[in-house]
């Protein structure tokens, strides 16, 4: 019944009961003194526990023939139950060996397993194959505890976790069943090293011992209870079938009972309130405190003139782990660890970290992260100025781009050292009057994403990451790749990684084991829980490995500290080294405020008028559309995604007269043809934006306003072309939903063909045939067109052939294969996803990617009109 009144440990404990033992004092050497000085009035037979004892004797050997096997069984599983329900949640841990039951001997503790399999391990092993690995796992285990924890220092496992704290060591224990059955020699002569030398490691053995069957290799009973107590098969006829005794010289006089477990359902109970109470145990927490700068005297103290040295997490009881780059061989990094293993904890202690301890003109960031999310956002949100580039769910074709960027840094930097006669940055730092040049810290994450197509992206990306691997030692600039995997049919070349020294592994699977290390290293196979790691720079040799627990960065914390790296910026402004920041957020639409040339009316804009259509997947300026004066300078866009498109109409249309805004009789006239559905969340937006940017010369029309605006618009034309024009002022007709502009569609007869000058008189007179005309005579003279159409099918049921072929420049959103071949003589825009698109007609001939501009903000633009007026409101940053 004590059962029911169960609560887990807190501490780890002295001893653990299995049995308990009849002592009869008057048996004892000497007896009892009945009479005398000496005489004690006590009762003779007492009842003792009989315990395994932590940390030097926690074994248990149970040699029993096929009569008693049942009852050493039993007592192995109650005492495995006292083991899990005393020590704390999680710090006890099986490997259940059961050869000649196939697990059936223990099967209920596998319910822990649905919990958290390191409780157990994945399964209950039977076969002699893995009955070996298992052994040499915990050997390994061992070794790693001995080498890196224990050493000179502490004496047992016990001493350790006094220390250690947080990153305590869990006991082990090594559960037999009818030994030596499923044991080689090799297994054998491994199992008696583990129960020589496990105590100290905190690796115990509990063992039911088949006396039928002689022992192999040449090992003696005396060598399997080495480290703790040995129970042998009773023969005094009192003790009753199936009793045992402690091989001891004096315990042996007395008898015991062994402990029984509770019955199978009070068991399976007790067993899931242990599986929900170790599912938190598992998981270990390092503050980020014991890394990070702990004053404001430390932050921004190092220097990176020798090498980059940051911490990650603890090692061991008293040391932390370091990351170090631009030292020897170790310059750059490889990190892999499955889904859940604190990979991208992982990746946020090691930037923060390093922006705490290293001011911007010591280290600068380019932040590229593959995956569906925005680990790295707040880096931009918070400012941060250390960083150069932040891609969040980033293209391919974008974090092609954040590599030639790289690469031209890393050739500048070429030219600059063989210019000043030095060979590495540290000769280079060491020149008086030298301009700050700090390391660089190109990280990626999910950078396998490169090459997941065996195109120009992933070939480019290939050659440019050798490039910067082989040569970006000396130039101080260091790669940090991240995956949740390296398998698969492509990925970064071996001669690649082989130079990346740094590898450091999280819970992976054996295969990524073998890949991120070497193939004699097998340590990430027994790592269990999230956060725990192996540092490893000697380029994966086992030698190298460095167990460590990665720090614990919860996101209020990582905000904090990024927002004290940007106070310190603020206090030490001379250290900050000036540059713009350039942030790619794939998962979003573009945001016109962050168009320089448009926010700041920036007079030294092309006297060509650019039409802003959203944000390069790429280093370079905005996508735009330059409208020259020659023929076909219009620009259509084509795709069903009407917000999308709207967004770049306005965004245009914004451009483009706050580009031409105060250039007096030069300035642009612009025509906003508003198609949108009334019940369109966007309906009267246009005009508000006109009104905003420029009510004299913006003007927002209506579809009952079609015909006279387009009459209006080719009489410029016609006066242009008789060169009667009183101003050359460009002229743009923008068209939002080209598809639900009935007046400009071409009638049915409108193939060519002409059926008397009465008909011809009328088609003059209808917008149709003055809007052709506008697009084939218009662009030479400044009158330019843009316009959106919903699909390819109404865009040629509303246009001939030859209307169609007057937008050169053009714009194509997500649509099947065929229509994207017809719009921009590419299958690309079938492969697009959301908020992308392709823009063909620039002045390099190549297809351009881009994400489109989202609407623009009613008050921003409201700002920006202001400040170009001349008035003092900054328009939001």
């Amino acid at each position: 019944e004590s059962w029911s009144s169960w609560r887990p440990g807190v501490t780890y404990p002295d001893a653990v009961p299995y049995a308990s033992v009849r002592v009869d004092l008057r048996e004892l050497p000497g007896g009892l003194e009945e009479s005398g000085e000496f005489a004690l009035d006590v009762e003779p037979k007492l009842e003792l526990p009989g315990s395994v004892a932590f940390p030097t004797a926690g074994s248990l050997l149970i040699e029993a023939d096929p009569g008693s096997r049942d009852a050493a069984l039993d007592a192995i599983r109650a005492l495995m139950l006292r083991l899990l329900t005393t020590f704390p949640p999680g710090k006890a841990r099986f490997t259940i060996i059961d050869p000649v039951g196939l697990g059936q001997s223990f099967a209920g503790f596998m319910h822990l397993a649905d919990y958290e399999e390191a409780l157990v391990g994945a399964r209950i092993w039977t076969e002699q194959r893995h009955i070996e690995q298992r052994l040499a796992d915990l050997t390994e285990h061992m070794e790693d505890v001995i080498q890196k924890y224990l050493r000179n220092e502490f004496e047992t496992i016990a001493a350790y976790n006094e220390q250690a704290g947080e990153i305590a060591e869990p006991y082990r224990f090594l559960v037999v069943a009818d030994f030596p059955a499923g044991f080689s020699e090799d297994a054998a002569r491994r199992l008696a090293s583990i129960v020589k030398s496990g105590a100290r490691c905190g690796v115990f053995t509990l063992m039911v011992r088949d006396t039928r069957q002689s022992l192999p290799g040449g090992l003696r009973p005396v060598d399997l209870c080495a480290q703790g107590t040995r129970l042998l098969r009773s023969r005094e006829e009192a003790d009753g079938p199936g009793a045992f005794r402690i091989d001891d010289e004096v315990l042996s006089r007395f008898p015991i009972t062994l402990e029984t477990p509770p019955d199978e359902q009070r068991l399976t109970s007790i067993l899931h309130r242990l599986g929900e109470g170790a599912v938190d145990s598992t998981r270990v927490r390092v503050p980020f405190a014991s890394i990070a700068p702990k004053n404001d005297q430390e932050a921004w103290s190092r220097s990176s003139a020798e090498r980059l040295r940051v911490a990650l997490g603890r090692s061991g009881a008293t040391k932390l782990q370091p990351m170090t780059l631009g030292e020897g061989v170790a310059q750059h990094a490889l990190i892999a660890g499955k889904t859940g293993s604190g990979k991208s904890t992982l990746l946020h202690a090691l930037v923060t970290n390093t922006a705490l301890w290293y001011a911007p003109d010591e280290v600068e960031f380019y932040l590229v992260d593959f995956k569906k999310g925005v680990e790295f956002k707040t880096y931009a949100t918070h400012q941060i100025p250390h960083v150069r580039v932040v891609a969040i769910e980033s293209d391919r074709e974008f974090g092609l781009s954040v590599l030639e960027e790289v690469d031209a840094e890393l050739r500048r930097r070429g030219d600059l050292f063989r210019r000043l006669g030095v060979q590495s940055i540290q000769a280079y730092r060491e020149l008086e009057g030298s301009e700050a040049l700090p390391r660089v810290l190109l990280l990626i994450d999910e950078f396998q994403e490169f090459f997941v197509q065996d195109d120009r992206v992933g070939q480019d990306a290939a050659l440019l990451l050798d490039r910067l691997v082989r040569q970006g030692r000396a130039f101080g600039i260091h790669l940090v790749l991240g995956s949740q995997t390296l398998g698969g049919a492509y990925s970064l070349a071996r001669a690649t990684i082989n130079q990346m020294a740094v590898r450091v592994a999280l819970q992976c699977s054996e295969a990524d084991a073998y890949l991120i290390m070497s193939e004699d290293n097998t340590a990430p196979r027994l790592l269990s829980r999230p956060g725990e790691a192996i540092y490893n720079d000697a380029g994966g040799l086992i030698d190298g490995n460095s167990p460590f627990q990665v720090a614990w960065l919860p996101d209020a914390e990582r905000d904090k500290r990024l927002a004290e790296a940007a106070q310190l910026a603020e206090r030490h402004p001379s250290r900050v080294v000036r540059h713009d920041t350039v942030v790619f957020e794939g998962n979003e639409l573009g945001d016109l405020s962050r168009n320089r040339a448009v926010a700041t009316g920036d007079p030294g804009a092309p006297e060509v008028p650019a039409a802003w259509l959203g944000e390069p997947i790429a280093i370079k300026e905005p996508t735009h559309a330059l409208l020259r004066r020659e023929s076909a300078s219009n620009l259509l866009i084509v795709g069903q995604q009407e917000e999308t498109a709207l967004g770049m109409l306005l965004s245009a249309f914004v451009g483009l007269g706050a580009q031409r805004a105060g250039n007096g009789d030069a300035a642009a006239k612009l025509y906003f043809i508003d198609a949108a559905r009334p019940d369109s969340p966007f309906a009267g937006l246009s005009a508000r934006l006109a009104d905003a940017i420029a009510p004299e010369s913006c003007k927002v029309l209506g579809l009952d306003d079609v015909g006279p605006v387009i009459a209006s618009i080719d009489r410029t034309v016609s006066d242009r072309l008789a060169g009667n024009s009183t101003g050359e002022a460009p002229v743009f007709l923008v068209i939002a939903g080209l598809h639900r502009v009935r007046d400009l569609r071409r009638s049915d007869d409108d193939f060519g063909f002409s059926f008397g000058e009465d008909d011809g008189a009328e088609k003059d007179a209808s917008p149709a045939p003055l809007f052709k005309t506008i697009l084939r005579e218009g662009p030479p003279l400044g009158v330019h067109t843009i316009a959106w159409c919903d699909s390819l099918d109404n865009l040629e049921r509303g246009l001939d052939r030859e209307s169609i072929r007057q937008f050169s420049r053009r714009v194509a959103l997500q649509m099947s294969a065929t229509d994207s071949s017809q719009v921009i003589d590419s299958p690309g825009a079938s492969t697009l996803g959301v908020n992308r698109a392709l823009y063909s007609g620039g002045e390099s001939g190549a297809l351009e990617k881009f994400r489109p501009y989202g609407v623009p903000d009613e008050g921003w633009v409201r700002a920006l009109a202001e400040r170009l007026r001349g008035s003092s409101v900054q328009p939001p940053a």
